[in-house]
């Protein structure tokens, strides 16, 4: 809850890229060590530079100093993400295999 609750106040503050690297993977909570594995290390670089006010507010929520966050890159996590029009839209069908209908029944192209 206290990692959704910072991810929020990042939100609110426009700070959308590093709320958007906390959403990349939900954290498992091992001994007092919060796992995050992330697709791609500048993520990982941009995390750990972030870290202290992170660790800090979760910490404070918890009320345990004893908290502390450790950062795997994973690249073959990218895969599960799309990036194009083609491969957002090849997951979508994945969902719904009807889109994919509705893309033959109208003509449509996806670029």
């Amino acid at each position: 809850m206290a990692w959704d609750e910072y991810v929020l106040k990042l939100k609110k503050k426009g700070e959308k890229i590093l709320a958007s690297i906390l959403e990349t993977d939900r954290p498992s909570l091992k001994d007092k060590t919060l796992h995050i594995t992330l697709p791609n290390s500048t993520m990982k670089v941009e995390l750990e530079r972030a870290q202290g006010p992170l660790i800090s507010y979760i910490r404070n929520q918890v009320k345990n100093s004893f908290v502390d966050l450790s950062i795997a890159v994973n690249e073959e996590v990218a895969k599960k993400y799309a990036f194009t029009s083609r491969e957002k839209f090849d997951k979508l069908v994945q969902k719904n295999s009807n889109l994919e209908k509705l893309r033959k029944l109208f003509d449509l192209d996806i670029k």
